[in-house]
């Protein structure tokens, strides 16, 4: 295990435990062996694993110093694993996916302490950020959305269904920009999802060729469901947890896994239906670009194979 040390003001240390819905900045030093910084920020983070008792962390090492890094890297998540008791469910799914051949984020176990105080076990995840667009696809100038995920009641799903010709309905919401804030050229992502639900069945394959990589959007299908991920691209609750990056100067968009807290669902996973919710589960939630891309043989086969390779 790593040991994560922070310092940070007492008292706001108490306003983190006590405010941990909101995401304000505190300043800290940081301290991972010889390695000591100042001006490092820290906030809580998360959506359903938000605690006051355990605050999921975000650490920007650069909040107020600029430029600064941490072995390269801009930021990292201290993720509390408040709903993965196991703590394992997303180091193993992230290293399964590097395992079969996808860019996923690297992940390890630490303690963490504040003021020399053991505040718990955490996973540490890299962050889907420039440093890791420009790591593991050689360019990070481009537009990197994370999918927003609405967890409101009486939420409706995002289905990769056509909302209309305003590109402005799809970012910021369900597509939040994380890089180019002032730029984030959602008509991109508006033909992307008119091409999805709305482009003809003989045309829709080479058209769609122009925004994704199918095979590759396929795989990743394929490991998700062979590592019952009840939350992601076919989540129980619509489409969620993944990240999305648009390549320079071109309309292909990348899918990154993200958050894989709810993967080996069921006990024992085996039992978990590798059509979940594209052909079980209520129709309004079942995913348009799934439902359409594994009508074609080849990637039905593909789809198969995959599994086959995932055991």
């Amino acid at each position: 295990l790593h040991d994560i040390r922070l310092q940070i003001n007492e008292r706001d240390l108490e306003s983190l435990h006590v405010n941990f819905l909101l995401n304000d900045y505190y300043p800290v030093n940081f301290t991972w062996r010889d390695k000591a910084l100042q001006g490092v920020g820290i906030r809580s983070r998360g959506t359903g694993s938000r605690s006051g008792v355990k605050p999921g962390l975000r650490i920007d090492f650069d909040r107020w110093a600029t430029d600064q890094k941490f072995l390269g890297l801009k930021s990292v998540i201290l993720r509390n694993q408040t709903q993965d008791s196991s703590n394992l469910r997303e180091r193993l799914s992230m290293l399964f996916f590097r395992r079969m051949g996808l860019k996923a984020e690297r992940q390890a176990h630490a303690r963490l302490f504040f003021n020399n105080r053991y505040a718990g076990l955490y996973t540490i995840v890299e962050s889907v950020d420039k440093v890791f667009l420009k790591k593991n696809y050689g360019e990070d100038t481009s537009n990197l959305y994370e999918f927003a995920f609405d967890n409101s009641v009486g939420h409706v799903p995002f289905l990769f269904k056509y909302l209309g010709s305003d590109a402005n309905l799809y970012v910021p919401v369900p597509f939040k920009p994380e890089t180019k804030e002032t730029d984030t050229q959602p008509q991109y992502i508006e033909r992307l999802i008119w091409t999805i639900d709305q482009a003809g069945d003989a045309a829709w394959r080479q058209s769609i060729a122009e925004y994704l990589d199918l095979p590759k959007f396929i795989r990743h299908l394929a490991i998700e469901s062979f590592l019952a991920e009840e939350d992601g691209i076919t989540g129980d609750y619509g489409p969620n947890n993944f990240y999305f990056y648009r390549y320079e100067n071109k309309s292909l968009f990348q899918f990154i896994p993200w958050d894989k807290s709810n993967t080996f669902w069921e006990a024992p996973s085996p039992n978990y239906f590798i059509l979940r919710n594209v052909e079980d589960g209520p129709v309004d939630h079942r995913n348009r670009l799934v439902q359409r891309a594994l009508k074609y043989p080849d990637l039905w086969a593909l789809f198969l194979d995959t599994l086959e390779e995932c055991a």
